[in-house]
């Protein structure tokens, strides 16, 4: 990337961070402005809703992607503090896609939809498509499923079939050149990488060998949740559960799929391979050199966001 080119990349990115940080915030808020154009509540403009992951955060993990989206009405969906306090909250993708749908109905009373989500977010997206098309007659042109897994399916390969095994290998070369193994500075942010996971998986087994059952738990082995508030801590491991849980019906609306081409070393998510068997006519687009972490942060979300522009004006047209 050229001088110019990340000078003009962060200067994007600073004013859409600028915008975000204006914006009348307030934990109870479920929808949040992320462009100039989605405080405008006169604006025709098509109307992009974006469903938090597993933080319940959905304001700064779409910031770069709606710097990419100026023309559209872009929202951050946020799981908000009060209802996270509520230990039922979250505990069932069913009913927190109810509880978002049912606000995105009184949010937008009357016109065609947008929604998308990153990694969890995709799944509750999905989940939301299903009851605003199939309980409240909405039109939902378009669901952006942005690398998110939807875990325990049937139409997924197991672990111990040869294609499964074939594709993890092949993974390898790419995690290896992303990681940058062999350029020192590189390795160093890989080893801090891997330390940090280290970290949360060992205070997980700590935890459960103390019988700390309220700690002991899957997600503390992948994540470091220490950032975060115990009220969200446990949201967020209430959402988790609730993930490998859910069983989608079939959806026939319009679907792209935005899968990463950088795999986890150990395990292969299969992101595509489950949305279409999830949803026939899903369109997957494999976004090269992207990782589960990066497909939505500049700059690898520009050549994603330039493909979707193109869906956006196309599902404004019709």
């Amino acid at each position: 990337m050229s001088g110019a080119a990340i000078q003009s990349e962060q200067a994007g990115r600073a004013a859409a961070q600028a915008l975000f940080a204006r914006v009348p915030r307030s934990p109870e808020r479920i929808f949040v402005p992320l462009t100039d154009r989605a405080l405008d509540a006169r604006s025709t403009a098509p109307s992009v809703y974006c469903v938090h992951a597993l933080s319940g955060a959905g304001g700064l993990d779409f910031v770069d992607l709606a710097r990419c989206l100026p023309s559209a009405r872009v929202f951050g969906i946020q799981a908000p503090t009060r209802r996270m306090q509520d230990t039922a909250f979250g505990g069932s993708v069913e009913a927190i896609a109810a509880f978002y749908a049912a606000a995105l109905i009184e949010f937008q009373p009357a016109g065609p939809l947008i929604l998308g989500g990153w990694s969890a977010g995709a799944v509750i997206a999905l989940e939301m498509a299903q009851v605003l098309t199939r309980l409240h007659g909405r039109e939902v042109r378009l669901l952006v499923a942005m690398d998110g897994t939807l875990e325990g399916q049937a139409c997924a390969m197991r672990p111990w079939h040869p294609r499964y095994m074939f594709e993890l290998a092949a993974n390898l070369p790419r995690w290896i050149a992303h990681e940058g193994l062999f350029r020192r500075r590189f390795a160093r942010a890989a080893m801090r990488q891997i330390a940090v996971k280290g970290i949360a998986k060992a205070r997980a087994i700590y935890a459960r060998l103390r019988g700390a059952a309220g700690h002991a738990h899957a997600v503390d082995g992948f994540m470091d949740l220490s950032p975060y508030t115990p009220v969200q801590r446990a949201f967020m491991r209430r959402l988790y559960d609730a993930l490998l849980r859910y069983r989608p019906m079939p959806y026939a609306g319009p679907v792209v799929v935005y899968e990463s081409t950088v795999g986890p070393l150990h395990y292969l998510p299969q992101v595509g391979r489950v949305w279409r068997g999830i949803a026939a006519a899903a369109d997957i687009m494999r976004v090269a050199g992207t990782t589960h972490m990066n497909i939505v942060r500049a700059p690898h979300v520009d050549t994603l966001a330039h493909d979707l522009r193109a869906r956006i004006a196309r599902a404004n047209a019709v």
